[in-house]
C-alpha cells in the first residue's frame, strides 16, 4: 500500500479478514439474489460460489487475501481494472509477495469470476514466479 501511495495513487482496502459469519452472510446474499432471479437451489449455490467463496473456503477467512480498490472507484466490478491503482497493483504487487488471485481469462481454472481487486499473499519468491510465468495460483501449484 505504501509503495502504491508513493506512486501518487490512492488505494483503499475494502475487505480483509472475514469471519465465518461474515462469509456466510455474503454467500447467502448472493445465493438469495440468484433464487429470486429464478435459479434452482442447486444452480444458485453453484453460481453463488463463483462470485462469493463458499464459507470455509474463502482466502479472506484465512487472512491471506485483501480486496483493494481505487479511492475514486470503490465498486467491485471489472471496471476496477481500468483504474490507475489496479494497473499499478497488477504490475507491481508481486514485488511485495502478492498476486492478483483471480486473473482475467482464468475463471475456467480457478472456478471464480475475474476479480481485478482481489490480491493474495503468497510470498515474494512465489509471487515473482507466478507473475513471470503469467499463471494463476492453481496452474503454479500443479
Amino acid at each position: 500500500m505504501d509503495d502504491c501511495r508513493a506512486a501518487d495513487l490512492q488505494p483503499v482496502i475494502c475487505s480483509d479478514y472475514r469471519s465465518q459469519e461474515t462469509q456466510q452472510r455474503l454467500f447467502n446474499n448472493q445465493h438469495n439474489r440468484l433464487i429470486v432471479q429464478g435459479y434452482s437451489e442447486e444452480n444458485a449455490r453453484t453460481e453463488a460460489g463463483k462470485v462469493v467463496a463458499v464459507p470455509g473456503t474463502s482466502e479472506h477467512q484465512l487472512g491471506l487475501a485483501v480486496d483493494i480498490v481505487d479511492i475514486e472507484n470503490q465498486i467491485l466490478d471489472e471496471d476496477q481494472e481500468k483504474t490507475a491503482v489496479q494497473k499499478w497493483l497488477m504490475e507491481n504487487s508481486w514485488r511485495n509477495g502478492f498476486i492478483l488471485r483471480y486473473p482475467n481469462d482464468k475463471s475456467n481454472i480457478t472456478g471464480i469470476i475475474y476479480e481485478p481487486w482481489h490480491y493474495r499473499y503468497v510470498g515474494k519468491e512465489a509471487a515473482k514466479e507466478i507473475y513471470d510465468l503469467d499463471v494463476c495460483l492453481e496452474e503454479y501449484l500443479h
